[in-house]
C-alpha cells in the first residue's frame, strides 16, 4: 500500500515538510530524513518509527515518502555532529550522541532564549545569525520540568544502561562528574565520581578531558533525562 502512494505521489508538486510535526496531507510525522511515525486524531506523532524504502526521503506530500530529496525533512535533524557529541533535535532543543551515529533518545538539552541548536555550532546553542538552526521547527516536548534526578542509582535506574553517562550542564560543577551505571543481580545502581583537577566528563570518549564540553557552555539551560531535570 504505501508503494503504491508513494507511486500516485510522483510528480506531484511538494512542500516542505518539519521534523517532528505532523503532516495534514499525510498525517505522519517525519522523525529523520527517511523515517516516520503515524500520528494520533490529536496530531501526536505515537508508534514504531517506520522507514521509507531504499533511497526515498520523508516528506510533507501526501505520499509521505518520496525519491525526491528536494522537499524531504528532518534533512540536518537527529543527525549526530561530527565528533559525535551531540545532535539537534528541533530549534531549540538537542540530545547527546554519547559517542553513537544516533542520538539517545533520554538524554535531552535545551538552548536559552531566542538561541538555536546548531550542529556547526561548537557551543551547541548559540544565535542564528552565527549558527542558522540546523533544525526547522521547535515541536518537541519534555525539555525537564519539575522534580530533578539527584540519586545516581535513581538516574541509573531510569536510562537503563551501563556505563558512564554525564550528569548535568553546569560548567562549575556536574560537567566535572560523571555517573556510573551498572547492575547487581539484575537491579541497576549509580554511583558518582569526580573528574580529577580541573577535568571535564566527555561524554563521546567516556573520559575525563581538560577540554572545555559544548553542553557545559552558557548558552545551554538545562539537561533532562526521560523529562526529568539533571543537576
Amino acid at each position: 500500500m504505501l508503494r503504491l502512494l508513494i507511486l500516485l505521489g510522483i510528480g506531484v508538486l511538494g512542500c516542505w515538510a518539519e521534523c517532528n510535526v505532523c503532516s495534514s496531507d499525510a498525517n505522519v510525522a517525519c522523525v529523520s530524513a527517511t523515517e516516520y511515525q503515524i500520528c494520533s486524531v490529536a496530531h501526536v506523532p505515537l508508534g514504531p518509527v517506520t522507514s521509507c524504502p531504499t533511497n526515498y526521503f520523508c516528506t510533507a506530500n501526501g505520499t509521505f515518502c518520496s525519491p525526491d530529496e528536494t522537499y524531504g525533512a528532518c534533512l540536518n535533524c537527529n543527525q549526530c555532529s561530527a565528533d559525535k557529541q551531540f545532535a539537534c533535535i528541533s530549534t531549540s532543543q538537542f540530545a547527546l550522541c554519547l559517542g553513537q551515529d544516533t542520538p539517545s533518545t533520554s538524554i535531552i538539552g535545551s538552548c536559552g532564549t531566542s538561541l538555536v541548536c546548531s550542529v556547526d555550532n561548537p557551543d551547541i546553542c548559540g544565535s542564528s545569525a552565527t549558527y542558522p538552526a540546523s533544525c526547522a521547527n521547535n515541536s518537541t516536548d519534555g525539555n525537564g520540568t519539575g522534580t530533578s534526578i539527584t540519586d545516581p542509582t535513581q538516574y541509573c535506574r531510569s536510562l537503563q544502561q551501563p556505563g558512564r553517562f554525564p550528569y548535568g550542564s553546569d560548567a562549575t560543577t556536574t560537567c566535572r562528574q560523571y555517573i556510573s551505571c551498572y547492575t547487581f543481580a539484575s537491579v541497576w545502581y549509580g554511583a558518582i565520581y569526580f573528574c580529577a583537577g580541573s577535568t571535564y566528563f566527555d561524554s563521546t570518549t567516556k573520559m575525563c578531558t581538560t577540554q572545555t564540553q559544548a553542553r557545559c557552555s552558557a548558552s545551554v539551560t538545562s539537561l533532562s533525562l526521560n523529562g526529568r531535570l539533571l543537576p
